[in-house]
């Protein structure tokens, strides 16, 4: 597969080994692989296992990927955290409150 080319949305070569962000949901990961499908070119990232459109990826450096991820998992905890506050305040809406 080393004949295979992708360009990022800024025409910018992308190889195996490169970090990109996924513009529709701002995905970022290592490029684990380059196939060409029926004419059309895909790139496999490491953090999500799926094949993305070159032309809606973007290429970026290693310490924003990294440090992007973390500020994601921080913002998927606060997200998982309300969530569950959410539930919690409608399973107790039925209950009164202690020592009323």
């Amino acid at each position: 597969m080393g004949d295979v080319v992708a360009l990022d949305m800024k025409n910018h070569a992308i190889m195996v080994g490169a970090h990109v962000k996924y513009a529709g949901t701002h995905t970022r990961g290592k490029v684990k692989e380059l196939r060409v499908d029926s004419d059309k070119t895909w790139v496999l990232l490491d953090s999500t296992n799926l094949y993305y459109d070159p032309k809606h990826l973007e290429l970026v450096s290693k310490e924003t990927e990294t440090a992007d991820r973390e500020a994601q998992s921080i913002e998927e905890f606060r997200k998982r955290l309300d969530q569950k506050r959410e539930v919690l305040h409608a399973t107790m809406e039925g209950f009164d409150e202690p020592g009323g």
